[in-house]
Order: C-alpha cells, then sequence, then structure tokens
C-alpha cells in the first residue's frame, strides 16, 4: 500500500475515534467506513466498522443509552453515605434519583440486590415508608463531620463486602464490582477508627470483581466520552492517563500492565471508566 494512503487510513480512523467520544456516531461511522474502503484487509478498520454498525442498530433499538452524569463512580456513593446519617428506621434507604432507580453507578443494569445496613436499596422497616426526597440529607462527599455511628459504618462495610462476595458467586459482576467500589469509598472516607481491618483483607476478592465486570482483558478500550468531561464524571487524573493511551489496538490487560500504576488501581479504574460508560470495548484483534 502506498505510503499516503496508509497515512490518510490512520488519520481517518483517528478521526473516527474523535467523532466518537464527542458522541457523532454517523461520522466516526462514515470516516472508518472511507478507511475500510481504502484498505479492506485492515483489522482495526474493519472491526471499527462492525463495532459502529452494531452500536448504530442499539441506539436505533434503544438499547444503549449515551453516558450521563448519573452514570459515573461517584453515584450513588455521596447519596450512600449521606443515607448512613439518616436515623429514621433502624434502615435506611438509599437515596434514588428521578427515575426510581437506586444509583445507577453500573453499567450492569442490575444494581446490588442485597439490604446493607444504614444504605438499604428498599424500604425501611415493616410498617415505616422511605424518607421523602425532601427528607433525604445533602449528599456528601464526606463521612469526617457527619453524625454518623462508628457501628454503622462497620456494619454497612461488612455487608458491603458480603454483597460482593455474594454477586461475584452468583456471576453478577457489575452489582460485584458496585458493592467493591462502594466497600472501597466507605474506607476511604470513614472517620476513625475507621473500616481497614474489614476491607482491606477483601482486595483480592475485589480485584475479581473489577476483573470480572471489565471483561476479556484481551479485548481493546476506547474513548466513549472526551477526556476533557472526566472530571464531571467523579473521575480523576488516573483515568484521564489511561484514556490517553486507549489506541483501540492496546488490550486492556496491556493497557493495565503498562500503566504504572499499581495493579489494583489500575483495574480498579478501568472498572470505574466502564461504569461510568467513559469507554466502550472493541473484541480482540484476530
Amino acid at each position: 500500500m502506498a505510503k499516503d494512503a496508509s497515512l490518510e487510513i490512520k488519520q481517518l480512523i483517528q478521526r473516527g475515534f474523535d467523532h466518537h467520544e464527542h458522541g457523532r456516531e454517523h461520522d466516526a461511522l462514515a470516516d472508518w467506513e472511507t478507511a475500510h474502503k481504502l484498505d479492506g484487509r485492515n483489522a482495526q478498520a474493519k472491526r471499527l466498522v462492525e463495532f459502529a454498525r452494531k452500536r448504530a442498530a442499539e441506539v436505533e433499538a434503544g438499547q444503549h443509552m449515551p453516558a450521563s452524569r448519573r452514570d459515573t463512580v461517584e453515584s450513588p456513593i455521596p447519596q450512600f453515605l449521606a443515607a448512613l446519617t439518616e436515623r429514621k428506621s433502624d434502615k435506611v434507604t438509599v437515596p434514588t434519583h428521578d427515575d426510581g432507580k437506586a444509583g445507577r453507578a453500573s453499567a450492569d443494569p442490575a444494581a446490588p440486590a442485597r439490604k446493607w445496613r444504614g444504605g438499604t436499596q428498599g424500604s425501611g422497616e415493616s410498617g415505616e415508608s422511605s424518607p421523602s426526597q425532601s427528607d433525604i440529607p445533602a449528599a456528601a462527599d464526606t463521612l469526617e463531620d457527619l453524625p454518623v455511628h462508628a457501628e454503622d459504618v462497620r456494619a454497612s462495610a461488612i455487608e458491603l463486602v458480603g454483597e460482593c462476595r455474594t454477586a461475584l458467586g452468583e456471576n453478577r459482576a457489575g452489582p460485584a464490582a458496585l458493592a467493591a467500589e462502594l466497600a472501597l469509598q466507605l474506607a476511604e472516607r470513614a472517620p476513625p477508627p475507621g473500616v481497614d481491618d474489614v476491607v482491606d483483607p477483601s482486595r483480592a476478592l475485589f480485584e475479581r470483581a473489577f476483573r470480572a465486570f471489565m471483561g476479556n482483558p484481551h479485548s481493546c478500550p476506547i474513548r466513549a466520552i472526551p477526556t476533557e468531561t472526566l472530571s464531571d464524571h467523579g473521575l480523576d487524573e488516573r483515568a484521564a492517563f489511561l484514556m490517553s493511551r486507549m489506541d483501540g489496538m492496546t488490550s486492556l490487560a496491556d493497557l493495565i500492565d503498562s500503566s504504572g500504576l499499581k495493579h489494583f488501581d489500575a483495574v480498579r479504574v478501568v472498572a470505574a471508566l466502564r461504569r461510568a460508560k467513559a469507554i466502550d470495548i472493541l473484541p480482540p484483534l484476530p
């Protein structure tokens, strides 16, 4: 193939990536189809065309929704933490979004189904109704200054670990990863004496949950949202760094291995990116 044609294909593929992460799906498909026409043997262009056509069909059928502010690593984390301050019943309902679905943080539509002490997904005890929206405390990102009882935090951490283990055993990767993330953030934000002794021994379990939710390690991620919007989705510079290295050719395993981050942290961030719908996954290269 002529050098100029090879360069044009690379430019078309890259421009298609830019269109895709900004939600311009039809423009992305057009560029990738052009690249594939220029070189029908180009494996990257071929699978990008297949991916884009499948995604267009999913959008048309209402089977795919683009990322939104609700689909983040932080949601329902702040609501869950704020719910620990609610004292109207022994069990507290995690505040829900307007659509009535508790914490749409997972790319898996099923959220952890078990009740968590201090943060259940359901109504309060029998005979008591869930607090109204006006009664729910303002969401907070820290437990340090909130009137939370240490035993409630500890009980919540224990139950989150149990939910992670149960969900993983039932092959519910989304709920397992969400429970793991909740437990970790609870430990990171808990006031003294903290719950590290509950959460730290479960890191191997959490990593298995994150890896299960992450999917095939040989698959190749691409950006689904602009990196400049990551902070709006509760994601930090580690996520931006990983996304900057996503080229549709590098597998998840290679991305994690070469990131320079601790394996646990890298896998956790990738799971968070999937939960936030910040990335899409291409099948492994042939």
